[in-house]
């Protein structure tokens, strides 16, 4: 029979060898973790290192606003001395128009641009300070609408974008916006925000860029210059400049369009307003085309909603549209007055013996040379009998 104290003591080193296997297991265990994690810190260490300012900033260039905005406190270095938060402004100002300048109160005074792809180049901020990245970010959250004037105009061509009255009030302290409604105003035909807005919301950024730096260097408003103005946004069909050149210009559209610059406009004429049912009235009076006079007619009809008679034929569409210019007759023409023959004003004086050039304007209150010159005298050659023009 074994004795109990050797059971014991069997029982006990069998114990202590199980612990002995489990703090082995455990040590090569976690051994084994720890180069796991510090290959995955190098690997990822190296990738790092592998990764150029370009690479981050196609990344970044899919982020948004916002996104990008998280980055401006990261100060992870990359190449070149630059941090995360220099690559997110310049993705920022780059990609989403941050106002930079407003944000600032100036221009960064250093610029760098770098390329970013094949044609396209992107510029970076460096050395800026603590306080003017705090100022950046303040700015960012603070205001709704933090954006540059290109930023604003893209927003507000956005057709899925609800209208936000306070966007249209940000574009519209813009020095874009004031230029534009500078020159309405100073031509004589000032238009309210509104109706000036939906003009911008119907162009492209580059018509409204190169008028506002065309204003910048040379002052112009002109009437020309509001014509040519309008002109632009009518080629990219805007109801708007169609609406504004009836009202502004109303003759030269009227006279000086050519018949496609009509059949242009009369396409944008779809609301009906006094100065479209005018400019359809005037062109069905006018010799042009028969393209013209059609679309006029239809125009007056769509615009009203009713329905066009056909075919569709000047008269019908005058009638219509104005019965009392179409049944008026032609206005007679007024029979010339007879010339009234004009009065003479010449005087003829007979001289007499013993008289003179002087005495005889003395008589008549006339100076020497206008007689001399009226009868073509050389010198003073009276005879008796001779008859002489008196002024």
């Amino acid at each position: 029979m074994v004795p109990k104290s050797f059971r014991t003591l069997t029982i006990a080193l069998i114990f202590s060898g199980a612990l002995n296997i489990a703090l082995v297991a455990a040590f090569a265990f976690f051994n084994f973790k720890d180069t796991q994690i510090s290959q995955t810190i190098s690997k990822s260490f190296t990738k790092e290192l592998e990764t150029t300012n370009e690479q981050i900033l196609r990344a970044m260039s899919k982020l948004t606003f916002r996104e990008l905005v998280s980055y401006l406190t990261n100060k992870d270095l990359l190449e070149e001395g630059f941090a995360k938060r220099d690559l997110a402004l310049a993705a920022l100002t780059a990609f989403h128009h941050f106002n930079l300048e407003k944000a600032l109160s100036s221009l960064p005074a250093q610029v760098r641009t770098v390329q970013f792809a094949e044609n396209e180049k992107i510029d970076l901020f460096p050395g800026l300070a603590e306080d003017q990245f705090e100022a950046i970010i303040r700015y960012a959250y603070q205001e709704k609408w933090p954006l540059t004037a290109k930023g604003l105009f893209t927003l507000l061509q956005k057709k899925e974008l609800p209208l936000d009255e306070s966007l249209d009030l940000a574009f519209a302290v813009t020095t874009e916006f004031h230029a534009l409604q500078t020159l309405f105003q100073k031509t004589g035909a000032p238009q309210e925000p509104s109706v000036l807005l939906s003009l911008v919301r119907e162009g492209s950024w580059e018509i409204l860029e190169n008028f506002t730096r065309e204003q910048s260097q040379i002052l112009d408003f002109s009437i020309d210059k509001r014509r040519s103005l309008l002109l632009s946004y009518l080629s990219l069909r805007s109801p708007t400049a169609a609406e504004l050149l009836l009202r502004t210009d109303f003759v030269f559209a009227l006279k000086k369009l050519e018949d496609r610059g009509i059949l242009d406009l009369l396409v944008l004429l779809t609301k009906p307003t006094e100065e479209g049912t005018r400019f359809c009235v005037e062109l069905l009076r006018s010799p042009r085309s028969d393209a013209v006079w059609q679309k006029a007619a239809l125009t007056l009809y769509t615009a009203s909603g009713k329905a066009p008679v056909e075919p569709i034929d000047p008269k019908t569409a005058l009638a219509d549209f104005a019965p009392a210019i179409a049944a008026a007759p032609e206005p007679a023409k007024k029979a010339e007055p007879a010339p009234v023959p004009a009065k003479t004003t010449a005087r003829f004086h007979v001289v007499k013996d013993g008289e003179s050039l002087w005495k005889i304007s003395r008589q008549y209150k006339v100076k020497v040379d206008e007689i001399v010159k009226l009868n073509g005298l050389e010198k003073d050659s009276l005879y008796p009998g001779m008859t002489l023009k008196i002024p």
